[in-house]
């Protein structure tokens, strides 16, 4: 192997903790700090603020996840001798992996109807949700985005957990 290919897989395990943290870091703020904060402004505010906040956040947060999955299971196939260890990595990562179908296939039909609702009132037409049907999907939407906050965090943890065993490991490749 290079020696700069040798040099990034001796380096995966701080590649995925650091796109780890990044993505679970911000799905926490926007969990606990944005939410809260858009929903004391009112449901209009957060029900037009929405589609601003998702465009922003979605291709951050995909090169993040994307990063710290790849990586660390990239990482767990490399250890010898320690199924804990290389188990630890690949779940963890695979977990991030798994954030990406879950987005795709549960949280986008409630992301695009805000989103589509939003532009269709941008272009002058009346809204076809009404307010208790709007308060209703951002709710939804807020408890689907708190479960893959969980899930991220929880995963970076484990991540943080393996990289303070990363002196006994033994690396292959």
């Amino acid at each position: 192997m290079s020696t700069t290919l040798s040099s990034i897989a001796d380096h995966l395990d701080s590649l995925a903790v650091v796109g780890a943290g990044f993505f679970a870091g911000t799905a926490l703020y926007i969990t606990v700090g944005e939410t809260p904060a858009l929903q004391d402004f009112g449901l209009d505010e957060h029900w037009s603020f929405f589609p601003h906040m998702y465009k922003r956040a979605a291709v951050s947060q995909s090169i993040f996840g994307i990063t710290a999955g790849i990586a660390a299971i990239a990482h767990g196939t490399r250890i010898n001798g320690s199924s804990f260890d290389r188990n630890l990595w690949i779940i963890a990562g695979t977990t991030f992996v798994a954030i990406i179908p879950y987005t795709v296939f549960i949280m986008f039909p409630t992301n695009n109807t805000i989103i589509n609702d939003n532009k269709e009132t941008k272009l002058g037409k009346e809204s076809q949700i009404s307010v208790t049907q709007r308060k209703e999907i951002l709710q939804k939407w807020a408890g689907l985005h708190l479960g893959r906050t969980i899930t991220s965090v929880a995963s970076f943890g484990a991540m943080v957990f393996g990289l303070s065993r990363h002196s006994s490991l033994l690396l292959g490749w």
